[in-house]
């Protein structure tokens, strides 16, 4: 079994109840929403599609959307855009209607009085380098430091620039409550800056009646200097190389990477690399060896959870992209020594030194299988976080728990019945482990959770049980 989780976005490429099947059967974990780019129309399609697919599938297939952030971007030209030459100037206004090959507009006027002279100015993910060499009460004019065409609705990054854009705009608070409403079993925030940020999109979905996971995206540089905040107040990080790769130096990437996905480790939330994995894939059936090396590095940094984005939406190949990963994550994976653990840094609780003894069984006598029966998911995060050799069956009480355990390490996730006592608990999650591993006579399993049933929440326990 695959215990890296893959998380394939939604588009043009894969919205249909076909694609997608081939899709979750290639191992497709979890379907992403780019409400950057999907109107609600959209989103109600996905929906009934990704419904559709979990019947076919049988699977407890997540949904995750991405929000739009506070994104600076360019507005629209009269044209599509404007090609300038290295060495030719453009003027970046706050009165501009419709841009020529004088002057552009942007979606924050506002943040045009933060940027001064000397500032670099990077457009659609850096693909176009400028410098600020003038500036006026209403306009920044920009150098172009290389050749490129300026499109409509293109990123915008000033490197090491607080724009002071608000967190959660009309448009994002409102994308946000459709979301809770609407089968959202993750949220992802775009250029989270600090903890705060966190709490008042977590406030939105509750208030809108939702319970969905919260991701933050490390972006920028104030994300960086605020990360351990954030992973407090996260229930997942991801590490979303395009923007960030464009606010820090490239050679700092894999490295930057790590420590996210370490620290993650060490404060029991779960972490995904996102980006460019398999980009070739767009228009090859086969990705390049660096990007198949790229892959396999984020499985060996740690990682939960690996995400395929424009591979999948409008690419060529999106079954071939996700079957590619998922060879990559298995064989990879197969390669790990998982004694090498990182454990929870601080004063741990009960359910903590239960899940680090768990851990310890599954190496020491040679477990097959962690049964985790769980109301709230709780238990199978634990254990999960701190990796394991053998798989963890989740056993839970809804759909719903079962789909916010999708994008943890190592753990498959089924429905069962509440228990009325513990013997019957026993029995049937011994019976479910049969059917959903090859077990054999003389196997061992653990199963582990908070006993006796229905009195506690705490993971307090652990059985090591013989296959008969």
């Amino acid at each position: 079994m695959k215990k890296t989780k893959i998380i394939a976005s939604v588009g043009p490429a894969s919205d249909s109840v076909e694609v997608m099947s081939d899709m979750v059967e290639m191992g497709m974990d979890c379907a992403r929403i780019n409400l950057s780019h999907a109107n609600q129309e959209d989103i109600l399609k996905i929906i009934d599609v990704v419904n559709e697919v979990r019947k076919i599938c049988n699977v407890p297939l997540a949904i995750m959307y991405d929000t739009k952030g506070p994104e600076f971007r360019t507005s629209e030209f009269k044209h599509g855009g404007v090609l300038l030459n290295e060495g030719d100037t453009i003027k970046m206004s706050k009165t501009c209607i419709q841009g020529n090959k004088e002057e552009f507009g942007v979606n924050h006027k506002e943040a045009i009085d933060f940027i001064n002279v000397g500032d670099k100015v990077l457009i659609d993910n850096a693909l176009l380098e400028f410098e600020v060499i003038d500036k006026k009460e209403d306009y920044v004019l920009l150098k172009a430091l290389g050749d490129g065409k300026i499109l409509n609705h293109k990123t915008i990054n000033v490197p090491g620039v607080d724009l002071k854009l608000d967190f959660i705009s009309d448009v994002d608070k409102e994308d946000i409550s459709f979301a809770a409403g609407h089968s959202c079993d993750y949220l992802a925030l775009s250029f989270v800056n600090s903890g705060e940020d966190v709490i008042a999109a977590r406030k939105i979905v509750e208030d809108a009646g939702g319970d969905a996971l919260i991701i933050s995206k490390i972006e920028s540089r104030m994300g960086l200097m605020n990360l351990d905040e954030i992973i407090d107040e996260s229930d997942g990080i991801m590490v979303a190389r395009g923007d960030l790769g464009v606010e820090v130096p490239m050679e700092h990437l894999p490295i930057i990477q790590k420590d996210i996905i370490r620290k993650c480790r060490e404060k029991g939330k779960f972490a995904i690399v996102a980006t460019e994995m398999l980009a070739s894939m767009y228009e090859s059936p086969r990705p390049t060896r660096a990007e198949v090396s790229d892959v396999a590095n984020a499985v060996l940094d740690g990682t939960d959870c690996v995400m395929l984005s424009g591979e999948t939406t409008i690419g060529k190949h999106p079954v071939h992209a996700v079957e590619m990963m998922d060879r990559i994550c298995n064989y990879v994976e197969s390669t790990i020594d998982y004694s090498k653990h990182t454990f929870y840094k601080g004063k741990v609780a009960i359910s903590d030194t239960i899940a680090k003894l768990v851990i310890g069984a599954s190496e020491y006598s040679d477990i097959k299988l962690i049964v985790t029966p769980t109301l709230t998911g709780f238990t199978a995060r634990k254990i999960s976080n701190l990796r394991s050799s053998s798989a963890i069956l989740a056993c839970c009480p809804s759909n719903d728990i079962a789909r916010k355990l999708v994008l943890n390490f190592g753990v498959k996730a089924v429905i069962t019945d509440i228990y009325e006592n513990t013997d019957e608990m026993i029995d049937n999650v011994v019976d479910i482990a049969k059917m959903e591993f090859d077990l054999n006579k003389g196997d061992l399993i653990v199963v582990t959770g908070g006993f006796p049933l229905g009195k506690t929440r705490n993971t307090n326990s652990l059985r090591i049980l013989e296959i008969d």
